[in-house]
């Protein structure tokens, strides 16, 4: 049987009259990389709050490692990465990472050593000296990143580590988060879905402070029956007028302009072959595509669903 490393049942969060959240039930898997999404004011920033220890629950329970989330038994085992943390200025980013390594009980020479993993890890080794004020903001961003996974955490909880990134460093920290996901459990909020599709097996969807679903990505992409084209250009105006002689074709959607995106919703029931006749149907028109996908963006998926 999976082992739980977070539960919460019924909890729910009020601040004066308002309700944060409402009966969240949750069953977190260890060694899964979770999404949490959701519009904003929908209860993302509350709920780690709440796991983190940071708030005390209005209602319902939560259990972290089996343990309460305040609990000394946990400590050192979970880290968060707040959306907006920020270095002490004029105190180099090693000795900032070393001092962090040291305040969960590490001896000196075992927390520079610390330091120094974690800062290899994001890529910024040569900035091990350098004073906060002389780095870019996403080198900051990597180094806050780094502070994360100092001393292994079994959960590591990352509110939109990749905000502010450019697509470089997004690829690098996704690497990173990639390789730790093989030993921790780690807990993604951001608004940006495409790097939760990449990364996340599971998915935590919150809507007006309550639970939404809590299920597989693969499963929340695949389930509308749709075909979804990475197109050589974007296509042309008249496109739905192409799919017309489908009868089984129930809707058609583009993307932005200059997204080249394809989204042709059909009905197999109509014909079993509909997803054969879509793909011939497109090269008759002599419309080319670099990528086809089984279902929807996950971020069409979750916009369907927040509305």
């Amino acid at each position: 049987m999976d082992q739980s490393v977070i539960q919460t049942t019924q909890l729910g969060k009020n601040f004066g009259p308002t309700q944060a959240l409402v009966d969240i039930n949750l069953d977190v898997i260890a060694g899964m990389t979770t999404g949490l999404v959701g519009p904003n004011g929908a209860g993302k920033t509350t709920l780690f709050s709440l796991l983190c220890g940071f708030l005390k629950p209005s209602a319902g329970s939560i259990k972290v490692l089996g343990h309460a989330p305040d609990s000394p038994s946990i400590r050192g085992r979970i880290s968060i990465l707040p959306q907006d943390a920020s270095l002490l200025k004029s105190l180099p980013v090693g000795r900032q990472l070393s001092m962090l390594a040291e305040l969960q009980g590490m001896n000196r020479p075992a927390a520079l050593e610390e330091a120094k993993r974690v800062i290899k890890l994001v890529n910024l080794y040569e900035s091990f000296n350098q004073l906060p004020e002389r780095l870019s903001h996403g080198m900051l961003k990597r180094i806050a990143i780094a502070q994360a996974f100092i001393g292994s955490p079994e959960i590591i909880m990352l509110d939109e580590p990749t905000a502010g990134l450019d697509p470089n460093t997004t690829d690098s920290i996704k690497s990173v988060i990639r390789q730790l996901g093989k030993q921790a459990s780690i807990i993604i909020s951001s608004h940006n879905l495409e790097v939760i599709e990449d990364l996340c097996q599971q998915i935590i969807i919150l809507r007006k402070g309550r639970l939404h679903s809590h299920e597989a990505v693969a499963e929340l992409t695949a389930r509308t029956k749709a075909l979804t084209f990475k197109l050589e250009a974007d296509p042309p105006e008249q496109v739905e007028q192409l799919f017309k002689q489908l009868t089984a074709v129930t809707d058609v959607k583009t993307g932005a302009p200059g997204q080249h995106r394809l989204v042709v919703r059909f009905n197999d029931e109509q014909d079993p072959m509909a997803e054969i006749e879509i793909i011939k149907c497109l090269a008759t028109a002599g419309i080319a595509y670099r990528e086809m996908v089984r279902g929807e963006r996950l971020q069409d998926s979750v916009a369907e669903r927040t509305r």
